[in-house]
């Protein structure tokens, strides 16, 4: 298995090829063509299945869902490993890497989902498809969501005028909100909005469809409210339907509570790419003061409603990016969490030039992370531990925390 959920295979002439919906080790039929440089394709048929292989769910983004839990874990090690490897150059891992710490919720684990909208209802898009599988509720989120799914489904918020996308986010306490991303006016669904929260949402809201990608022009409340409180590790911190908070939420807490362990305590803590402070604010007991980097103005501006709400004080958030944002003389520890891109090369090397003494990095991209701390060990790091944790369950995506401590 490769980082993407693909197994991989060799052609007699030695080409690769890369087919989704295959365990290592099967026999399978699948239509291949051409693609970047290697060869893709999808299973068609399973000739001599693996004793893991499952039936395969009709969710058709859960590229890991047709084999068993414990498979899809030792594949996300293996891959892991693998990318380690490829990233330096062919060389083993310096040491073990554990085993990868499983969800505590193998089914109904999302607190946010992001549906689209067909003409007969609600569902996801096959990958690089705009073909959309319309489905009853989805099996990986929680059941207040599914519930504000069904009240979607009831009202036809689907059918609205130019809709494109439902948001649905719901907390612990079973309050939910749902933003239609649409290329209507928001003043045509102000009906649609309001029958919604009457039929029990705690908030509807609009955005604009975007090609360049969802919420790139803002979000605009139509009926309730704009926020709800949701549980992540030990703090009940604010979410909107457009905010990113991790939708896994008690693999998160279980991560951050891990971070803040290793973290230790001292006198300044930074980090970059904060989002609205989730890591930020868990490290505010254990250290006198707490920077937290982030560009977004609508996160910063949750965040510190958060800090003052929770009488965080020591916690401040500067507003800049993080790529460019200079980077502290003074810090005890530097975490980074950044997007699937990872860290820029010009980062990386300010990271070195800085002289920062430990480095926790949070990576949600397994290839990219590897290529970092490749880079990093280069620049005078080196890695000291990390611990694999799955936050999205029956897919190939894998949470990677990690420490690096300076030579």
């Amino acid at each position: 298995m490769v980082h993407g959920g693909s197994a991989l295979a060799r052609k007699p002439s030695g080409e690769i090829v890369l087919i989704t919906g295959a365990i290592p080790g099967e026999r399978v039929t699948a239509r291949v063509e051409p693609k970047r440089g290697v060869w893709m394709g999808r299973t068609l048929e399973v000739l001599s299945p693996a004793p893991e292989r499952v039936a395969t769910p009709a969710h058709p983004g859960l590229d890991y869902g047709f084999m068993t839990y414990p498979k899809q874990l030792e594949l996300k090690r293996e891959v892991l490993i693998d990318s380690l490897r490829r990233a330096r150059g062919g060389a083993e891992p310096a040491h073990d890497v554990p085993p990868v710490r499983p969800s505590p919720r193998v089914w109904n684990y999302r607190s946010v989902i992001q549906p689209a909208v067909s003409r007969a209802g609600l569902g996801y898009r096959w990958p690089g498809s705009g073909e959309v599988v319309t489905l009853g509720e989805d099996p990986t989120a929680t059941s207040a969501v599914n519930a504000a799914w069904r009240v979607a489904v009831e009202l036809r918020a689907y059918t609205a005028v130019g809709a494109r996308e439902l948001v649905v986010r719901a907390n612990d306490e079973g309050e939910a909100l749902l933003a239609i991303v649409t290329s209507a006016p928001a003043r045509k669904l102000l009906p649609l909005a309001h029958a919604l929260v009457n039929a029990g949402l705690a908030g509807v809201a609009s955005a604009p469809y975007d090609p360049r990608g969802r919420f790139r022009q803002g979000v605009e409340r139509l009926a309730g409210r704009r926020t709800i409180l949701q549980r992540l590790g030990d703090l009940e911190l604010t979410v909107n339907a457009s905010s990113f908070a991790q939708p896994n939420a008690e693999a998160a807490g279980a991560l951050y509570r891990t971070l803040v362990e290793w973290a230790g305590r001292g006198r300044h803590a930074w980090e970059l790419f904060a989002g609205g402070g989730a890591i930020a604010l868990h490290l505010a007991g254990s250290f006198e003061v707490v920077t937290a980097v982030e560009v977004d103005r609508s996160a910063i501006a949750r965040g510190e409603g958060d800090a003052a709400r929770l009488d965080l004080n020591n916690v401040r958030f500067v507003r800049a990016d993080a790529r460019t944002a200079p980077l502290p003389e003074d810090a005890d520890v530097l975490i980074v969490d950044p997007p699937r891109a990872g860290l820029a090369a010009e980062l990386r090397a300010d990271i070195a030039a800085a002289g920062v003494p430990r480095l926790i990095y949070v990576s949600c991209d397994v290839a990219t992370w590897a290529r970092d701390v490749a880079d990093l060990e280069q620049k005078g790091y080196r890695l000291t531990r990390l611990e694999p944790f799955d936050f999205y369950p029956h897919t190939h995506h894998l949470e990677v925390l990690s420490e690096l401590t300076r030579v």
